[in-house]
C-alpha cells in the first residue's frame, strides 16, 4: 500500500512539474479552444443574420458602373437604377451644339 501511494505521489509530482513547465503552451491551447468555440457561435448567429437579411430591402444593379446598392438608396430614372447622382449625370447623353 505504501508503494502505491509513493508511486502516485511521484506521478502527481511529475504531472505538476510538467504543467508548470508548459504552462504558457497549455494556456495558449485553452485560449485557442475558446476562440474556436466563439467562432462556432458566431457562425451559427451569422447564419441567422443572413436569414434575417433575406427579409430586408432588395439590391439593384447600377446601370452605369455596375455596383449593387439597396433599392431604397438607389436613384431611379424611368425603369433604370443608378447608385448615385454622379452616375445619373454621366449616363445622360449630352446635347451636341451645332
Amino acid at each position: 500500500m505504501r508503494e502505491a501511494i509513493f508511486i502516485l505521489l511521484i506521478v502527481f509530482g511529475l504531472l505538476a512539474w510538467t504543467a508548470f513547465r508548459y504552462r504558457k503552451q497549455i494556456s495558449g491551447m485553452i485560449g485557442f479552444a475558446r476562440m474556436l468555440k466563439d467562432a462556432k457561435q458566431n457562425l451559427t448567429q451569422g447564419s441567422n443574420r443572413i436569414k434575417d437579411a433575406d427579409k430586408s430591402i432588395p439590391l439593384v444593379n447600377c446601370s452605369q458602373c455596375g455596383i449593387w446598392v439597396p433599392q431604397n438608396k438607389a436613384r431611379k430614372v424611368g425603369d433604370i437604377f443608378y447608385c448615385s447622382d454622379q452616375c445619373v449625370h454621366t449616363s445622360q447623353p449630352r446635347a451636341k451644339a451645332f
